[in-house]
């Protein structure tokens, strides 16, 4: 098996959405002062590549800390939709991947924003699912959704209706992803396993592709 890593690494000075402080790693201890290393870490739990939890934005919404490990791995359809810069990925745009979408459990949207990390450029204006495609999408047994941007609704909606939409279906989502390039269409797993503490709305992950 080979694994793809699509993981972001957290360092002090990455890319966080607007209002949010940077992560701080501290060096806690050292082998020089104490013989061993060890971080003292700060950060926000929606840092980096990372998993949204229906209760980030829904008052019954389930964190992550109570679902079952199972539900952080699945056979995965990437969709690429990398031509639409500045413009909605809508259900029509998916329809002709209604068959695979029936197989996957995790649909990964390949945006190639994660050219532009570390530039302004990040943070928009990025593809972005509509509310219908959100919604439609709900007919589908999916687990989760990804993308490799910041978010998956534009940087200046109000009210976040694609998150409200996915994760009131239940459906986690995995933002900040990268190198969605190394991945085939489909014929792989795709792995996302968010850091358990106690009610997590969200959680940095160490997202991977698993190929055959």
């Amino acid at each position: 098996m080979r694994v793809v890593d699509l993981t972001h690494c957290i360092e002090e000075g990455m890319p966080v959405f607007p209002g949010t402080e940077p992560p701080r790693l501290t060096p806690a201890n050292t082998l020089e002062k104490d013989g061993f290393r060890e971080t003292l870490l700060s950060l926000y739990s929606h840092t980096g590549t990372h998993m949204d939890a229906p209760a980030h934005m829904l008052g019954e919404g389930a964190t992550l800390d109570v679902l079952a490990a199972d539900r952080f791995l699945g056979p995965a359809l990437v969709v690429d939709v990398s031509d639409l810069r500045g413009a909605s990925v809508t259900a029509e745009r998916l329809a002709p991947h209604r068959e695979a979408l029936g197989r996957a459990e995790y649909l990964l949207l390949r945006t190639r924003w994660d050219r532009f990390w570390g530039q302004e450029a990040y943070f928009g204006p990025f593809p972005c699912l509509t509310r219908e495609a959100a919604a439609w999408l709900g007919a589908f047994p999916l687990k989760g959704v990804g993308a490799d941007a910041i978010s998956f609704d534009p940087m200046d909606s109000p009210d976040f209706p694609v998150h409200r939409t996915l994760l009131g279906r239940g459906v986690v989502l995995v933002e900040n992803l990268t190198g969605l390039d190394g991945l085939p269409e489909e014929g792989f797993l795709f792995g996302a396993f968010p850091l358990r503490y106690a009610l997590a709305d969200g959680a940095p992950v160490r997202a991977v592709g698993m190929l055959p």
